[in-house]
């Protein structure tokens, strides 16, 4: 989808939002209470119409060959977040200290994927044995394959790829390019690096995606939500609203003009279905974890829209597991993560701005909505250095 596609999407759908959230929290009680199902279906019924730190720096870095940087945060409104060039070893010695480190990628991007397995080798040299790797390239019932792969069952290294690849049903479960993840796989396999399947089952998914929270079984709803108060809450966090509006349902229109959605695609469904994928995806990588007593680092590879600006699988794991130390980092960051893909001229933005909706209320009362701004990652790993045009010289600051 364009960018122009996507902002008109937007332009014509954003005032919905809120209902939809709101709505659609309303059937995620369905987590917490089944005996409660049929007032939260009435519910649904009347509201289905809705469904339409900072640090200043000594001087600027005016270098051209950083390739790594900090995402800090400033006290000027103007400008909230500046970047740090971070060397390499630096921030891999900081990043071993993590839990859990998010690797947000361009699933088309071999590059990206090059740069993962740098980044995990870095992790692994730190690291030794207390490290596995997420994937959500692979949904949680091919656990199975991960293991026999790792574990070398199949001795020959062509012939195991292959039964991995079919193992975990590839083609039809995630369809990017198999080649480009190998250098990772090939990784894990000669560390013994433990490979992890996060991904939500698609059949689970399909069942949301076409009918909703309702539609999903009981067991399936205790597999990838055990946090079922939380689950709910998350979506009163501030700034998530305007995330589902920004980089959430933009997609939307994508996946129906597709024919992903079915003949009746539905726009609450759709929504329930992504933040049922981010819980997944987190709650399987904790469980992993915290059956190892939080001894082991987790590296999950996902799609930098899971990642970017903590409102999707980064700020689930943070509230699952607030003991655990998680870091962000996007690989490659282009202006279309930042949202500022619709002007060319401009550079690449640090911060997401949420807040100042005039909500109306009840008499003709209205409330607005509090203000702030959400920072892109906490960290920003390209593959080369940057051009100016992109992350101009003004944001680089040196100690």
């Amino acid at each position: 989808m364009t960018a122009t596609h996507a902002a008109h999407t937007v332009q014509h759908t954003n005032h919905a939002i809120p209902h939809l959230v709101s709505s659609t929290l309303s059937r995620a009680c369905l987590f917490s209470a089944p005996s409660r199902r049929t007032a939260v279906l009435s519910a649904l019924i009347l509201a289905s119409s809705l469904f339409m730190g900072a640090q200043t720096s000594s001087a600027v870095d005016t270098s051209t060959d950083a390739r790594v940087f900090t995402v800090q945060q400033t006290t000027d409104p103007a400008r909230p977040y500046t970047l740090m060039a971070t060397p390499e070893k630096l921030l891999l010695d900081k990043l071993a200290k993590n839990n859990v480190i998010f690797l947000g990628e361009h699933h088309n991007k071999a590059d990206d994927h090059t740069l993962q397995a740098k980044i995990i080798a870095g992790l692994a040299e730190r690291r030794g044995g207390d490290l596995a790797v997420g994937l959500e390239m692979v949904q949680e019932q091919f656990q199975w394959a991960l293991d026999s792969y790792i574990n070398r069952d199949i001795r020959d290294d062509v012939a195991a790829e292959k039964a991995l690849y079919d193992g975990v049903e590839w083609a039809e479960r995630w369809q990017w390019s198999y080649e480009n993840y190998l250098p990772v796989f090939r990784l894990a396999r000669a560390q013994k690096i433990p490979l992890i399947a996060l991904n939500v089952d698609s059949a689970a998914m399909e069942k949301v995606r076409f009918g909703g929270f309702e539609s999903l079984p009981q067991k399936d709803r205790d597999l990838y939500v055990d946090d079922k108060k939380g689950f709910i809450a998350f979506a009163k966090t501030p700034g998530f609203v305007d995330y589902v509006e920004k980089v959430v349902m933009p997609s939307y229109a994508f996946h129906a003009d597709m024919g992903l959605l079915g003949k009746n695609p539905n726009r609450a469904n759709f929504y329930s279905s992504r933040i049922l994928w981010d819980e997944g995806m987190s709650n399987v990588a904790r469980r992993f974890l915290q059956k190892d007593n939080d001894k082991k680092l987790m590296v999950i590879l996902e799609g930098a829209d899971h990642v970017k600006f903590g409102m999707g699988s980064v700020g689930r794991m943070k509230r699952m597991a607030p003991s655990f130390q998680v870091a962000s980092v996007l690989l490659n960051p282009t202006t279309v993560d930042s949202l500022t893909d619709d002007d060319e001229e401009q550079p690449l933005a640090l911060q997401m701005a949420y807040g100042g909706q005039v909500i109306a209320g009840a008499e003709g009362t209205s409330q607005t909505k509090p203000k702030g701004v959400l920072g892109l990652a906490d960290y920003l790993w390209f593959s080369s250095p940057p051009t100016n045009a992109l992350i101009p010289a003004a944001l680089r600051k040196v100690a």
